[in-house]
């Protein structure tokens, strides 16, 4: 770390890494009996675990490029394969949150065709935007005053210059918009739950949908102010420095999601077989839980 004072960018790094590690702690008991000892062959069990563990990855990556001890930051031979490998997981697990989250909401509006066209066709224009962004950023060009900064730092830190900036928050900001439009959509879907007279049906849909609401709630908010970091940051180490909490939080928030949903399709499944499973609640516990 930075040899003056603490380094904001490396202690968010290590925070992120900490608080993964502690909410994975929390809901491993949780996950062994939803996920690990219920039947394996299924969409959601791969997108859970994938969600899960690569992103157990990524925290790994992170926790390495912040405190891998050397002399010599960012240049040293083993820094470019932690940041590329961290690039690909951040990326891999955006993909992930992108078909989980178009996902929900298809299942949300009982499997509305249109709804999926619409979310499938942005999500490839943001897959698109992102992958554009980071292919097109320009080099890293390190100045005197940069590069002093650097051999000062441990970990594999890497300076954002202000001719990348705008790069990278594109490439968030494509995540945004898709996580906008289903913030969106699952509002629109929790004001219409008003108009549903059966109280039983009625208070499963707004549990269900408090929870698609809340994780929209706080992807968006994340995703925001890492942006809005990349923007206003005039430090090159620390631009970059709330990407992996962001990433952390989209992570979690998923897995949280999944884990609940399976836990409330097993305490309403009678009730599911009782109504049309075309009904909003049972669908969109079903497409996640079975």
């Amino acid at each position: 770390m930075h040899t003056q004072g603490i380094d904001t960018a490396a202690g968010l790094g290590i925070a992120s890494c900490v608080l993964f590690v502690y909410d994975y702690a929390l809901t491993f008991a949780k996950e062994k009996d939803l996920f690990w000892h219920q039947p394996r062959r299924t969409w959601s069990f791969a997108f859970f675990i994938a969600n899960r563990y690569i992103g157990l990855l990524g925290r790994i990556l992170n926790f390495l490029v912040n405190c891998l001890p050397n002399n010599i930051g960012s240049d040293s031979s083993r820094c470019p394969g932690l940041l590329l490998s961290g690039e690909i997981v951040v990326g891999v697990l955006q993909i992930i949150g992108g078909v989980i989250m178009i996902s929900r909401v298809y299942a949300f509006y009982k499997r509305d065709r249109r709804v999926l066209s619409l979310l499938v066709v942005v999500g490839i224009l943001c897959l698109g935007i992102g992958g554009g962004a980071i292919l097109l950023r320009p080099p890293s060009t390190s100045s005197e005053q940069i590069a002093t900064a650097q051999a000062a730092r441990g970990g594999c830190l890497h300076p954002i210059t202000s001719e990348q900036a705008p790069y990278w928050a594109a490439a968030w900001g494509s995540q945004l918009l898709l996580d906008v439009l289903v913030f969106i959509f699952t509002l629109r879907k929790l004001i219409s739950y008003r108009s549903i007279g059966e109280r039983t049906f009625m208070a499963l849909s707004l549990r269900d949908g408090a929870l698609y609401f809340a994780n929209g709630s706080v992807m968006t908010a994340a995703n925001v102010a890492n942006i809005t970091a990349y923007l206003m940051m005039t430090d090159p180490f620390e631009r970059s420095m709330l990407s992996a909490p962001t990433n952390t939080l989209c992570v979690m928030m998923i897995s949280r999601l999944m884990l609940n949903l399976r836990d409330l399709d097993r305490q309403v499944g009678l009730f599911c077989m009782a109504w049309d499973v075309g009904m909003i609640g049972c669908t969109a516990v079903n497409i996640f839980a079975t």
